[in-house]
């Protein structure tokens, strides 16, 4: 069956771009903040979209016309699959379209905790969940010479450039990272992995090594328990936040003692959440028999394929590891972030506060893919640059 989907009514996240593909197949549309779409709102659309925010359950949809259903995300728990199935609304999501913006982010969260010539010089990195994200970080982290040990009994065919090993023995690495997916599934479910036994598990590993140790929530809030959260925050690692249980709440506590904190904004670069709509374009188009790569070629993407030839300052740290570590640095929005998010909290972090300081996030543009300049004249700078899947072009 074909459909015209410029002919129907399409209520969209406003913190979704409607990019050139999107507008090519876009009906009359409403937008709207993600909180504020409800069952009034969607009553009469055929075509729904959204992000994270937005619960979508038989509450929601029950009563409406809605045909279609899509998340630029690339989780989908916050809807409800077998309800959607039930009441004959195809939904479809956008699996890796943040994974290259996580990765960056937590390459750069490594940087600013100190932990990047340590993992370098040989301590294990622990990646729990190898989906999109956990996969790209790995070989990521194996390009640039890491030790990447991981944890995901669901992964069918595993990446040769990480190890597998049970999750407590992940756990117990001087680094570790959180990008499961969240889902009850029976056999292995994600919710509450990481509870009160397991974080007192990972505090008496970090006391028996030298380093500090570090870990990264940048997957879902509700991977770990809060009861998990204040044992790791009590204990000599240091804590990176990107989501946390009760999310989008935070409090006072929680924020003295994390080291530091963004509001879920891992995967929110400008590449990424263009990449998220284009995505859900293609699987509008799909459900509407429209052939996808003419819709793709009818679009004017010459600046998307354009080179981003930024010029880097001139590097003049031989040591690579130390490019590498003010690079991240400098790359990073963490810091501006956290420092966003510590002044709106008073003293705690309210779910209107969270949402404006997602608004107003000042999206960065992915480097991994891009080409610099560089008036660096180091081989092994270069060949760091290249590692991290930059091109190299000398000045």
């Amino acid at each position: 069956m074909t459909r015209d989907p410029s002919k129907l009514r399409w209520v969209v996240d406003d913190a979704i771009p409607l990019t050139p593909l999107l507008h090519r197949i876009i009906g009359e549309v409403v937008c709207l903040p993600g909180r504020d779409i409800s069952a009034a709102v969607v009553r009469d659309a055929d075509v729904l979209l959204v992000r994270s925010i937005t619960p979508v359950d038989e509450r929601l949809v029950a009563g409406s016309r809605l045909r279609f259903i899509g998340t630029a995300t690339a989780g989908h728990d916050h809807i409800d699959a077998e309800a959607m199935d039930r009441l004959g609304i195809t939904w479809c999501y956008a699996p890796g379209c943040n994974a290259v913006s996580v990765v960056e982010y937590v390459l750069s969260a490594i940087a600013l905790a100190g932990q990047l010539k340590c993992i370098l010089a040989g301590a294990p990195v622990g990646i729990i969940g190898l989906g999109e994200v956990g996969t790209r970080l790995g070989q990521k982290l194996a390009r640039l010479g890491c030790d990447v040990v991981g944890y995901d009994p669901l992964r069918a065919h595993w990446p040769e450039c990480v190890r597998r090993a049970a999750l407590d023995e992940v756990l117990c690495q001087p680094v570790v990272t959180l990008h499961a997916a969240l889902h009850d599934e029976a056999e292995h479910p994600s919710h509450g992995l990481i509870d009160a036994t397991k974080a007192e598990l990972m505090c008496l590993a970090a006391k028996r090594r030298r380093e500090r140790g570090l870990f990264i929530n940048a997957g879902r809030g509700d991977l770990m328990t809060q009861e998990a959260l204040d044992i790791l925050l009590s204990s000599s690692m240091s804590i990176v936040l990107d989501t946390w249980p009760g999310e989008p709440l935070l409090g006072e506590a929680v924020l003295r003692q994390a080291g530091w904190v963004s509001p879920h904004i891992a995967g929110h670069s400008v590449t990424a959440k263009k990449r998220g709509a284009d995505m859900l374009a293609q699987s509008v188009a799909r459900w509407s028999g429209i052939e996808i790569m003419a819709l793709i070629d009818d679009v004017d993407d010459r600046a998307a394929r354009s080179l981003d030839m930024r010029l880097m300052r001139d590097v003049a740290i031989a040591d690579a590891a130390e490019w590498l570590e003010a690079f991240l640095i400098g790359q990073s929005t963490l810091q501006r972030e956290d420092v966003r998010l510590r002044r709106s909290a008073n003293p705690d972090l309210s779910a209107g506060k969270f949402d404006d300081l997602r608004r107003t996030y000042q999206q960065p543009t992915e480097w991994t893919g891009q080409t610099f300049r560089m008036s660096d004249q180091s081989g092994s700078v270069s060949a760091m640059t290249e590692r991290l899947g930059i091109t190299v072009v000398k000045e």
